[in-house]
């Protein structure tokens, strides 16, 4: 579903770009902001695949052992060991996070393993196995492979128990990611079969769940075009709850080497980007913490993408970077305990020349587990009480080109800590997109 690694067939052919291209640190796209990372560079020039449980920690195949790790790298448990070392293609966790399903394309074979009990078993074997994606339907999985060689795609449903595989699409270029969305229509990416690639020639195509299912092997002419213009895709996940997909864009910018983190919405329109790195990414996961808001630009940091990005081809750093949305805060500035005199409540990292609304409620409204409201805006918003409990909501002011703007008022110790405070930011179009983190008007310095 999300392809945890970088692509054999692109890391090879990349690896001599590499080195005459001057790499600078990867960025957060406005409205983004990194949140940690965890340290791959011990496996530079190992490529390990790798796929994250909801608690941060990871599972790596690095094509001969199967670990559990820490967020901090810490070597919680070793699953398998196998006798000889393989490129590893991909691992996926299911959606339980009871079982891991790796791919390897030196013998093309695709494993089970238990995470409790730690016993691997052969599913099948696919030729130049590259993604796995898990379908709506428990049991049933689809994987992408170059079973009919370079230069072409296929992707098969694998029964998950019996280990059945029967090809359902081929599509021409190189194997590529494949997702499968909530109703279990099924993406596919289609790359170019040349090197470099052709700018703008990768497309995602949607295939209807029933015609997958049908029996009938499938081709490009089936699919309808769901996104395109790409240069390259290393990787791309979905979030099963909103079917907002996110892909890593490759083989692109002035340099011709840079990637870029897209995402994008339901109908394949992009939203905007999220990250840039001037070399290599992929690897991309979405985690969905199940709150109700979405991942997007200037959204709270309940959902994130994590995505790996290497300057190294045998030595030189590697990291998997988690982003989130950066979502704006409220500042509050007063006399201080027990004074009398001018407060004021300002909004920081809001959307640059956009406007915002101050909410004010009384503190005994406030709820520790936000409320997420629709709004009428673009996302979902979370407060910290009740719609209904703001009673006061200020018409809407000007932010500044860095986002930032002010209200202020008289501020005396009978008031001192009553008042609950929270911005909805707007973009320049007036249009409502996210809420601010929350403010209580006491001063304690």
């Amino acid at each position: 579903m999300a392809p945890s690694h970088f692509t054999a067939r692109a890391l090879i052919g990349l690896a001599s770009a590499a080195l005459s291209v001057t790499l600078h640190a990867q960025t957060p796209a406005a409205g983004y902001r990194f949140t940690g990372s965890t340290d791959l560079s011990l496996y530079c020039g190992e490529y390990p695949t790798i796929a994250g449980f909801a608690d941060a920690s990871y599972i790596l195949f690095d094509g001969q052992r199967v670990e559990h790790r820490a967020a901090d790298g810490t070597l919680l448990r070793t699953y398998a060991t196998f006798p000889t070392p393989v490129f590893a293609s991909f691992v996926e966790l299911s959606p339980d996070e009871r079982f891991a399903y790796i791919g390897e394309s030196s013998n093309g074979t695709l494993r089970e393993i238990d995470l409790a009990s730690g016993q691997s078993r052969l599913l099948t074997s696919l030729t130049f196995n590259f993604d796995l994606a898990f379908d709506v339907v428990p049991g049933l999985a689809y994987v992408s492979a170059a079973t009919g060689g370079f230069g072409s795609n296929s992707i098969w449903r694998v029964d998950l128990v019996s280990g059945q595989a029967v090809e359902v699409i081929t599509v021409s270029g190189f194997s590529g990611p494949v997702e499968v969305d909530s109703a279990g229509n099924v993406l596919v990416t289609v790359l170019d079969t040349a090197f470099p690639p052709t700018p703008g020639a990768t497309r995602v195509l949607r295939y209807d769940a029933a015609l997958v299912s049908s029996g009938v092997l499938l081709t490009e002419a089936n699919g309808a075009l769901y996104s395109g213009g790409f240069d390259n895709v290393s990787s791309s996940a979905i979030d099963p709850r909103t079917d907002r997909m996110l892909v890593m864009e490759t083989n692109t910018g002035a340099s011709g080497f840079a990637s870029a983190l897209w995402l994008l919405d339901e109908n394949g329109q992009r939203v905007g980007q999220v990250a840039g790195a001037p070399g290599f990414a992929g690897g991309v996961e979405f985690v969905d913490a199940g709150f109700g808001t979405e991942f997007g630009a200037y959204q709270p940091a309940y959902a994130s993408a994590r995505f790996a990005y290497a300057d190294c081809f045998g030595t030189g750093t590697w990291h998997r970077w988690n982003t989130t949305g950066a979502q704006p805060s409220a500042v509050f500035d007063g006399p201080g305990l027990g004074q009398a005199g001018a407060a004021s409540i300002e909004v920081v990292g809001g959307i640059p020349n956009g406007y915002a609304s101050l909410w004010v409620a009384r503190t005994q409204a406030f709820e520790s587990i936000p409320v997420v409201e629709q709004l009428g805006g673009l996302h979902p918003v979370a407060l910290q009480a009740h719609a209904s409990a703001f009673l006061r909501r200020s018409s809407l002011i000007a932010l500044d080109s860095a986002g930032q703007g002010a209200i202020g008022f008289g501020q005396g110790p009978a008031i001192e800590g009553a008042l609950l405070m929270q911005w909805l930011v707007y973009d320049a179009n007036g249009q409502l997109v996210t809420s601010s983190s929350f403010a209580v008007n006491r001063d304690l310095f």
